[in-house]
């Protein structure tokens, strides 16, 4: 393998090529790298004592998480909940409107009524 590009995926979405070149001389092989990719691997050692220290503390965040998912559950019932019961308020304050309404509707054709009656007294006593 003496050229390959790497490719490497950009913020912006897109992908990138970065050539690499490898360079063999009398059997030692030279990297001349980009200034763009820096690796840097490093050797962890693991004991089991740690492992086992990591493991537990998945699994406790694995419970709180799923603590606070049960959580979220309750409160969006409770909120389902409390917005039923604000359906139930809205419809029967739209019926009590509706009920206005039509009591104002009357009224006023009622008012109307004795307005014109009056018109008509007055009329009658000035002939």
């Amino acid at each position: 393998m003496d050229n390959y590009e790497v490719n490497v995926l950009t913020r912006k979405g897109g992908w990138k090529k970065l050539p690499q070149e490898v360079i063999q001389k009398k059997d030692e092989l030279e990297l001349n790298n980009s200034d763009n990719l820096n690796i840097n691997v490093t050797e962890d050692n693991f004991d089991s004592n740690n492992l086992d220290n990591s493991n537990s503390n998945l699994f406790e965040n694995f419970t709180e998480i799923n603590s606070i998912i049960n959580k979220l559950k309750a409160v969006e019932k409770e909120k389902n909940d409390l917005i039923s019961e604000l359906n139930e308020l809205m419809k029967s304050f739209e019926i009590r409107k509706n009920n206005l309404d039509k009591k104002l509707t009357n009224i006023q054709k009622e008012k109307e009524m004795y307005d014109k009656a009056i018109n008509l007294i007055t009329s009658l006593k000035n002939v």
